[in-house]
């Protein structure tokens, strides 16, 4: 089956440049097909024995994803010769036989999606690009999958490859030229909905594209590539705010601060010192309140996040699991966890799926990172609004563990705002009035020996206790 390209708005960019015919196979794999965790590959064949495969990330990921992928990763091998693509999925073979086309008259309003995240859009527009800017024939040919065709089993095991330990192909960022592509929506026989949204989304200026949220978007991007070296686009992970596994008030908490609509800081204009200054005498600001400083020393509850983040996540090493190394902007690579992880990690004997690792305990993971930011900040809060409570870190582990434990009835009666009023000095020296992590989180556990100077009464701090405590500079705690 030969493809017509001779639709052309714009001259070809190169000659064809071989008078023969180049017989390449393709095939795509994935695992999970069409979940969230799914992890896909694509590769291609020729019969002179060159091949490429590749790891699929950028947009969600099925099979057929996969199979378009491959076939666009050939053409673009193979740009100006005589090609005849065989090809086991009868998924690009309706692509060919006008289902592409069809696409494009009718607006690109029904290309395939997965989920409501990044679409697959990008990929099909830059298939019938590459379709049409070909220099030379094209013809797809049906292979039968999984027989005896060795050529389309040695592209399975390409495809399966790249799935594996293949090269990121991000599919998000492929690009087509101006010209060859009508990108116009079609209005007749559409639904409202399809209308309404059209309509709104070509006349209303999306909340992050104001004034207002610029600097937000350049310091995020500066900071994902500076963390973990890859430049990506705020407005495909910014709306993923909406869909991290965190406390419900910790994402609103994040769209205001994304919207340059956090009153506090510069932005407050009440009567509360404590929303516009920090005590320790820096302007305040959401990082400012999650990184802590010399008066709110967050090293014990900090401690606390660690622990249960290493009980949750699977024992291998990459940014996205240590939270100290996000800094200065604690919180940016929530937005992205998932593209941060895809394809980052090489298989090993130990762990022969990192992907699949990583992709088990992100919930988990999103959940106890965003509930420590959470409650840092409902304490700062109700610290800045009610006169008789003080945020004190070494108070609060107890409430920080029920809540990493997903403790909701705990979390109830004891995170601020919710209950609770002024709390009891502590002495230093009388650890036998903290709860039992307390003591843990400060090296009093069970190595901890008795201190013989009030009788035994007391524990012996350990070193890192001491250190802790001294930073915690409040005035009731001496």
């Amino acid at each position: 089956m030969a493809y017509d390209n001779s639709f052309r708005t714009v001259p070809l960019a190169q000659e064809p440049v071989c008078g023969g015919v180049m017989h390449v196979w393709t095939d795509g794999s994935a695992a999970n097909n069409g979940k969230e965790n799914c992890a896909a590959g694509a590769g291609w064949v020729s019969d002179l024995e060159i091949y490429d495969c590749v790891s699929l990330v950028g947009i969600p990921l099925t099979n057929n994803i996969a199979e378009v992928a491959a076939v666009a990763l050939c053409l673009s091998a193979w740009r100006g010769y005589n090609v005849v693509i065989h090809t086991d999925s009868t998924y690009v073979l309706g692509l060919m036989r006008g289902s592409l086309l069809a696409m494009e008259r009718d607006g690109w309003g029904d290309f395939p999606r997965v989920g409501q995240s990044a679409s697959s859009l990008p990929l099909f527009k830059h298939v019938l690009f590459l379709l049409r800017s070909h220099a030379g024939s094209i013809e797809f040919v049906k292979a039968k999958a999984h027989g005896d065709d060795i050529w389309n089993n040695r592209a399975d095991s390409l495809a399966n490859e790249g799935r594996v330990s293949g090269r990121p192909y991000d599919l998000w960022t492929l690009v087509t030229p101006d010209g060859w592509i009508d990108h116009r929506p079609v209005l007749a026989h559409q639904p409202l909905s399809y209308l309404t949204d059209l309509v709104v989304r070509e006349s209303v200026m999306p909340p992050l594209s104001s004034w207002k949220s610029s600097p937000f978007c350049d310091r995020w991007v500066v900071s994902m590539a500076r963390v973990f070296g890859i430049y990506l686009d705020v407005d495909t992970y910014a709306p993923a705010v909406w869909a991290i596994n965190v406390p419900v008030g910790f994402r609103e908490t994040l769209w205001r601060e994304m919207n340059g609509a956090q009153a506090i800081g510069r932005r407050y204009k009440g009567k509360h010192d404590l929303l516009r200054t920090c005590p320790c005498g820096a302007e305040l600001s959401l990082d400012h309140i999650l990184l802590g400083c010399v008066r709110y020393n967050l090293s014990v509850l900090e401690q606390v996040m660690h622990d249960r983040l290493r009980e949750v996540s699977p024992k291998l090493y990459h940014k996205s699991l240590h939270p100290d190394s996000w800094k200065p902007s604690p919180w940016y690579p929530l937005l992205a966890l998932r593209r941060v992880e895809q394809g980052s990690i090489k298989p090993t004997k130990a762990i022969p799926k990192p992907d699949k690792a990583l992709s088990d305990s992100r919930r988990v993971r999103e959940w106890v990172i965003g509930s420590f930011f959470w409650a840092v900040w409902k304490w700062r809060m109700k610290e800045a609004n009610e006169p008789g409570f003080r945020f004190i870190p070494l108070r609060q582990v107890d409430t920080l563990c029920a809540l990493l434990a997903g403790e909701s009835s705990a979390v109830t009666a004891a995170v601020p705002g919710v209950g609770g009023g002024p709390q009891p000095p502590v002495q230093v020296g009388d650890l036998s009035k903290l709860p039992p992590p307390v003591s843990h989180y400060l090296g009093g556990g069970s190595d901890a020996k008795p201190s013989e100077a009030d009788g035994g009464r007391s524990l012996r701090l350990s070193r890192r206790g001491r250190s802790i405590l001294r930073a915690l500079t409040v005035p009731d705690v001496v």
